[in-house]
């Protein structure tokens, strides 16, 4: 049976449907062998002629040998491809008929289909990315904000991969000295060079450290929070919703009780993703239909990882208020306090503002007065200090934003920890070096040099086929 890395595979990787173009990519050994069954150029009858990165025009033949469409075809050779491997891109008219009869007739001259993120699997095997640049090629996939882009493009540019490789070098620069020791027990290490490795194993423990504390916002940025606008109702609750998502999704009228449903939309801001939510005004009701809205809003409150609690500024906090403000201090989450209808005569009282400040991490204020934008830019500045956005640069720190490189790059700094604890209890040089080399292999694993197959697969197989 042909291993699976040696076969050609095959795939379309433009979205399916109906569109100016597609692309069908075709990578391994036969790659241009196999297209030059499927493709006739007149300027270059010998296809293997053709040079690399050179759009050819020519004709596409059908399973049935009959020409379909004309298109064009670019060939890169290996080791100057994605995959490290010879590919070869037909692009043909985007119609779904014509791009299945094209991969039908590519598959039938001996490509086998492409699985998920299999392309993307063949680089980071052939060393062209690493494990940790492949899984920003998927976020940068699915990235439907700027700020996932943005987090996609500094992990494809190595920021991680080179973190890591500065902190794995640092600790192999004393490997060396653990190794002679306890190849040569008779040579003492020596106060100095106890110094040098307590220093090396602090050092890099600081720098994992810093890549863990980058998890929450990489994770705000690639997953996004949930953030729940709850209320009493008629406060604005609906309207600030259509203000952040940019879109009049949310009916807004002066009737109370509009809003009975959960409404959800994925947006960015404050240097995040939120998913944010908007509900129906907490309060008591007799109305089946209202009361289930109820029930679902105060469902999304205890789900909520940010909260938006709106305020009506012309009307004193009533009992409904209160019992909104101890829920969002009772869920512990960070949370904003957004007063409506600030151009109104305020009928708070200084104890209801006092009660307000101290319960909320920002307070920001609405009115008709302010601009949509003002609004917004107050939102923003307030996530972003409650999130610690604007403390990270994604397009050039290192920042991770995976469980699984979460949950590698703890284990390297459990590892470490035990082995400054033993330098510093002056325990045996091989414990040490034991420890060290856990920490080692940690991070090996983080960018994917000594990574289980399993984890591999797992990684690729929520790729798109195509990719």
């Amino acid at each position: 049976m042909t291993n699976s890395i040696s076969r050609t595979i095959a795939a379309v990787s433009t979205p399916r449907g109906k569109g100016g173009l597609s692309v069908i990519r075709i990578s391994g050994p036969d790659a241009v062998q196999i297209a030059s069954k499927v493709f006739i150029s007149k300027k270059y009858p010998v296809l293997a002629d053709a040079p690399s990165r050179y759009a050819v025009f020519g004709s596409f033949l059908g399973t049935d040998d009959v020409v379909c469409d004309t298109g064009l075809l670019t060939i890169f050779r290996s080791p100057a491809s994605f995959t490290g491997e010879d590919c070869v891109e037909l692009s043909c008219h985007g119609g779904t008929a014509v791009t299945n009869e094209i991969l039908l007739s590519v598959l039938s001259r001996g490509a086998y289909p492409a699985g998920p993120g299999e392309f993307t699997k063949r680089a980071f095997i052939n060393g062209k990315l690493s494990l940790t640049e492949a899984e920003a090629v998927g976020l940068l996939i699915d990235a439907d904000t700027k700020e996932k882009m943005m987090l996609s493009n500094g992990a494809s540019k190595g920021n991680i991969t080179n973190r890591i490789a500065e902190i794995s070098g640092s600790l192999t620069s004393i490997m060396a000295a653990l190794y002679a020791a306890i190849d040569y027990p008779e040579e003492d290490v020596g106060d100095e060079g106890e110094k040098q490795i307590g220093s090396v194993i602090s050092s890099s423990l600081n720098k994992i450290k810093a890549l863990l504390d980058t998890y929450s916002i990489g994770k705000a940025v690639s997953d996004g929070i949930k953030c729940t606008i709850y209320g009493r109702p008629n406060v604005g609750k609906s309207s600030v919703f259509n203000l952040i998502s940019g879109e009049n999704n949310a009916i807004v009228t002066d009737i109370p009780g509009t809003t009975r449903d959960v409404l959800r939309e994925t947006v960015s801001l404050g240097g995040v993703t939120l998913i944010l939510t908007d509900t129906a005004g907490i309060h008591k009701t007799d109305d089946i239909v209202e009361s289930i809205g109820v029930e679902k809003a105060e469902n999304a409150v205890l789900a909520s990882e940010l909260l938006i609690a709106v305020f009506d500024c012309s009307s004193p906090l009533t009992t409904e208020d209160r019992e909104i403000i101890e829920k969002a201090v009772s869920t512990g989450v960070p949370r904003i306090a957004l007063i409506n209808k600030a151009d109104l005569p305020c009928a708070l009282s200084d104890i209801d503002v006092n009660t307000i400040d101290s319960s909320f991490d920002h307070v920001v204020k609405s009115s008709c007065t302010n601009s949509p934008e003002e609004l917004l830019k107050d939102l923003d500045s307030s996530i972003r200090e409650i999130m610690g956005s604007d403390l990270i640069d994604l397009r050039n720190d290192a920042v991770i934003w995976d469980a699984r490189q979460r949950a590698v790059l703890l284990r390297a700094y459990d590892s470490l920890s035990a082995a400054k604890e033993a330098v510093a209890n002056g325990d045996p040089v091989d414990c040490i070096c034991t420890l060290t080399e856990d920490a080692l292999s940690a991070l090996d694993e983080t960018d994917g040099r000594t990574v289980d197959d399993k984890i591999v697969s797992e990684v690729f197989s929520k790729f798109c086929v195509g990719k």
